[in-house]
């Protein structure tokens, strides 16, 4: 027994506790993040001959020195036990194959106390470990040793298993942070894209007013050449007669008077010529800046910096979402919990409510308060984030209460109700009942409601497929979607939502559009990877960058969209 747990310890001591720069045994090992462990004087060394660096010398990866120094380190705890238990192996005399004596009666130790957790000789059950008195309980030890190979096993299974599945969460963690540094990649190459595309653009412009300016110049030129060479030429001209004239003023009377005649005329018409020339207005050429494009730049990103869409994966059929802070969502199940889930899929906390609850649709208000539909007394409830039920509305009305739209700036409350057919309102702090939306009708399942900028009623009407337009102040009703398996078109729309811009973000079987507000389809928001089959209850989650959630039925997952 001996021998093996000897080659068992050596083998350790080979294959796990070789300081792979030393290559000796580890002394005062120290672990990087990487899992790689160094003794902390192999690692000082490596650290000084690296320039003060301190990278895996395996896997190259760099870290950052802690401050205090690389003693700081963490110690890895189970290298520092096999350490110590090869210590205490190599201080025994490992050469003999003795049995264990009782250090009491040195005696050999045949037994095994099950209440005391202790090996024991035969003396020993007679005098400290006495079997029948209730505080202890004898067996044999190689039974007991028997027993503890079967729950090794057991653990040893267990702990294979958890490897295996934590060596699977670790493949996938691996894959997740390459793709996120692909995607850090690509966005920073997409930017500078951007930035180049942007570039040429304004240099594009550039040229053309380069052009422009110098088009402009070439013609203002044109003209101002032709006008210096013309009154160049009168100048020169009008200097060569005054010239003769002054030779004329210089010579005998009769010589002067027989060409006084022509030179005066000459002069005459001359000067009459430079008398028609008129100096034209100066113009120069002026670049007005537009600062629009400069103001528009300061005030806006190039672009958006999102992550892609989201997929969180829940345990049940969701029903409802609804957003929260600290970039969380909340999402029911048809349960009396809520729970608040974060965007990378971690459920952090749920709000419980009393039991017979079923906690559907939902809407969070600024003031904290959830507003939801409970589908096990068919109202409205209005709770706290400690689950605690502040007020209901509509009891004894409501027959199957679905969507629900809150204007908090009038403190109404807007109810889809399947089984009516039309849509309720009632004042949030009073609960009471206001007027309906739509003639109550059998033949329509209301599914959700929503309101647009100009305060005109949306509401989807599941069983007929298709979305309808109530408009308050003249009491019309039309249909703004119809049925259709085309884009554009909707089968069994369950979700209606209106963003910042008033456009309409609509979930039906299959799909997530996007329409104008007038009922124009603009485009889809879901891909084909997105899995949207059954998607219910929308909830806006960012207006810059415009991200949507949607609960989704066919594959139990809440959908987080970019668009």
């Amino acid at each position: 027994m001996a021998s093996k747990d000897l080659s068992l310890l050596g083998d350790i001591d080979d294959k796990v506790l070789e300081c792979s720069i030393c290559n000796g045994r580890l002394e005062d090992p120290k672990s990087l993040s990487c899992l790689h462990s160094f003794c902390l004087k192999c690692l000082k060394n490596w650290v000084r001959t690296n320039h003060g660096k301190l990278t895996c010398p395996i896997c190259r990866k760099e870290y950052p020195i802690p401050v205090g120094g690389l003693k700081k380190l963490a110690p890895n705890t189970i290298l520092n036990n096999l350490l110590e238990t090869i210590k205490q192996h190599e201080e025994k005399d490992e050469a003999k194959d003795i049995a264990l004596l009782c250090a009491s009666h040195a005696k050999p130790l045949e037994m095994y106390c099950t209440k005391c957790k202790v090996p024991i000789c035969i003396e020993c059950t007679a005098m400290e470990h006495v079997a029948g008195d209730g505080k202890h309980e004898l067996i044999n030890i190689v039974t007991a040793f028997n027993t503890f190979k079967e729950t090794s096993e057991d653990l040893k299974k267990a702990a294979n298993e958890y490897i295996n599945k934590t060596e699977n969460v670790l493949k996938v963690v691996k894959k997740n942070a390459k793709d996120l540094e692909e995607s850090k990649d690509a966005s920073l190459t997409d930017i500078d894209n951007q930035i180049q595309e942007m570039v040429q653009v304004i240099q594009k412009k550039g040229e053309e007013m380069r052009k422009k300016v110098e088009a402009n110049y070439m013609e203002e030129k044109e003209v101002n050449d032709v006008q210096i060479t013309n009154l160049t030429k009168i100048i020169k001209e009008l200097n060569t007669i005054v010239s003769f004239l002054n030779q004329l003023l210089m010579s005998k009377p009769a010589t002067a008077m027989k060409s006084s005649e022509i030179v005066l005329n000459t002069m005459m018409d001359e000067i009459n010529k430079s008398e028609e020339i008129k100096q034209k207005d100066s113009r120069q050429i002026n670049f007005i800046k537009n600062k629009q494009p400069i103001d528009l730049l300061k005030e806006n990103d190039i672009g958006n910096v999102v992550f892609k869409p989201l997929t969180i994966k829940v345990e049940g059929i969701p029903r409802g979402v609804g957003k929260c802070d600290d970039d969380c969502v909340l999402v029911s199940f048809w349960t009396n919990a809520i729970h608040k889930y974060k965007q990378s899929g971690e459920c952090i906390s749920k709000i419980t409510l009393q039991k017979d609850v079923k906690v559907t649709r939902m809407y969070k208000m600024k003031n904290g308060n959830i507003v939801f539909s409970d589908r096990s007394i068919d109202c409205i409830q209005v709770c706290d984030m400690n689950g605690h039920v502040i007020k209901s509305i509509g009891k004894g009305v409501l027959k199957n209460p679905r969507g629900i739209h809150i204007d908090e700036a009038t403190n109404v409350i807007y109810v889809a109700d399947g089984e009516n057919g039309c849509v309720l309102r009632f004042n949030i702090n009073s609960g009471k009942k206001l007027k309906k939306i739509g003639t109550p009708n059998e033949e329509h399942v209301y599914s959700d409601v929503a309101l647009t900028k100009t305060g005109k009623v949306l509401v989807a009407d599941a069983d007929n497929h298709q979305v309808l337009l109530y408009d308050d102040k003249d009491k019309s009703l039309k249909v703004l979607i119809n049925e259709g398996d085309e884009d554009g078109e909707v089968i069994m729309p369950d979700g209606v939502v209106v963003d910042e811009d008033d456009n309409i973000i609509i979930a039906s079987v299959n799909k997530l559009q996007l329409f104008t507000s007038d009922g124009q389809f603009i485009r889809r928001l879901d891909k084909q990877e997105d899995g949207i089959s059954v998607p219910q209850q929308l909830c806006i989650i960012s207006h810059n960058p415009c991200i949507v959630a949607v609960t989704n039925w066919g594959n139990n997952t809440i959908q987080i969209l970019n668009y």
